[in-house]
């Protein structure tokens, strides 16, 4: 099942939620209980099966090594 990010119209909270396409249009903000949302933009994540993510660099400051 997908993850999708949304932005409630009304308060501004941003949240993700795990939901089928279908079901999308039921959605409410967790904050405030509107059905007044955006759906976001959001990227995804891959990974390579048995190893690091896909997006991993090996030369990077956030694995703590390289420059």
């Amino acid at each position: 099942m997908p993850v999708f990010e949304f932005r409630c119209q009304e308060c501004g909270y941003k949240f993700d939620l795990m939901i089928s396409n279908a079901d999308k249009e039921k959605v409410q903000c967790p904050e405030c209980g509107t059905r007044s949302i955006k759906q976001l933009l959001s990227s995804f994540n891959t990974a390579k099966f048995g190893g690091a993510p896909a997006n991993d660099c090996a030369g990077c400051k956030v694995n703590g090594s390289g420059g």
